[in-house]
């Protein structure tokens, strides 16, 4: 989501008013309602649909989240 943030800003302002403060004070429930919101032909979903990516690997999990794993 970081790589097409701009895409992100962008169609957040375009389909629902949201400037850049109002983004900001957004809690991440509210955000992620919005975001899986966004239509299909949104530029954003265009982009995250077209770099599709399925980690399984327990170990890349926890690098790519922070997250380390339970040993």
């Amino acid at each position: 989501m970081i790589r097409h943030w701009a895409s992100v800003e962008s169609d957040l302002a375009r389909e629902y008013h949201l400037d850049a403060q109002r983004l900001a004070r957004l809690s991440t429930r509210r955000f992620l309602v919005l975001l899986g919101g966004l239509p299909a032909e949104s530029a954003f979903a265009r982009l995250w649909q077209a770099t599709p990516r399925t980690v399984t690997d327990p170990s890349e999990i926890a690098r790519l989240t922070g997250v380390p794993l339970d040993h």
